[in-house]
């Protein structure tokens, strides 16, 4: 005889997948929506399969953009997340995981590659505020909005910022509590307020090669 509350957890589930499955543009299979997870403007939000969406999650694609919010397959968002595409977008590749009360601002654009880890309490923000003028608050002068690109298979540590016009190069590792200011190389290692590379994953030869690759592809403009 099955458990009554696990009964009661497994209807539950169904229930809530079902109702989510009928709000968002698209909601993939297997997709695991805990309790108390929101979604607003869930009409733009794209989700794959075998997402998980955790407790205190909030994604609001309050945006025009058509690209709006797209998270791929096996993303998992940890609990009291929140992505909020503020008139730009935020897409994550597959195997992406955002850990516990990280921020994304998609004002400017955020494109997260496959199999990129963020830990908790990081934030990826892509507006700031003009300062220039004394005779009227900052919070009504004009916004600068950049995007970011996280390549695949990079690692933030916790704590660590990333700022606009920021791109992170495939296979980098950002140390805890780090604020990127500028882009990062491939297979690098960055470090502290503002982050410098302080090391390379790969030997010598192939971190040039790497590097001068990763040059053309900043001189072309972040995408």
């Amino acid at each position: 005889m099955l458990n009554p509350k696990t009964v009661f957890r497994k209807t539950s589930a169904a229930l809530r997948q079902g109702w989510w499955r009928m709000q968002l543009a698209e909601l993939g299979d297997n997709a695991d929506i805990q309790p108390t997870a929101h979604f607003e403007y869930a009409s733009r939000i794209r989700i794959g399969n075998h997402c998980r969406i955790a407790r205190q999650a909030i994604v609001r694609a309050n945006t025009g953009d058509a690209r709006s919010i797209c998270l791929g397959d096996k993303v998992s968002l940890l609990e009291n997340t929140l992505i909020s595409a503020n008139r730009g977008h935020v897409s994550i590749g597959d195997n992406s995981w955002l850990g516990p009360n990280s921020v994304i601002y998609g004002n400017g654009g955020v494109d997260i590659g496959e199999d990129v880890l963020i830990a908790s309490h990081c934030v990826i923000n892509t507006v700031s505020h003009n300062f220039s003028r004394l005779d009227i608050p900052m919070n009504e002068q004009e916004i600068n909005c950049e995007p970011v690109v996280i390549e695949n298979d990079v690692w933030i540590g916790s704590g660590a910022t990333i700022l606009q016009g920021v791109r992170i190069g495939h296979g980098s590792i950002i140390g805890a509590g780090a604020v990127v200011t500028r882009s990062i190389p491939p297979f690098s290692i960055a470090l502290g307020v503002p982050a410098r590379v302080t090391g390379s994953r790969l030997v010598s030869g192939e971190a040039e090669i790497a590097n001068a690759a990763f040059s053309k592809v900043s001189n072309i403009g972040i995408q």
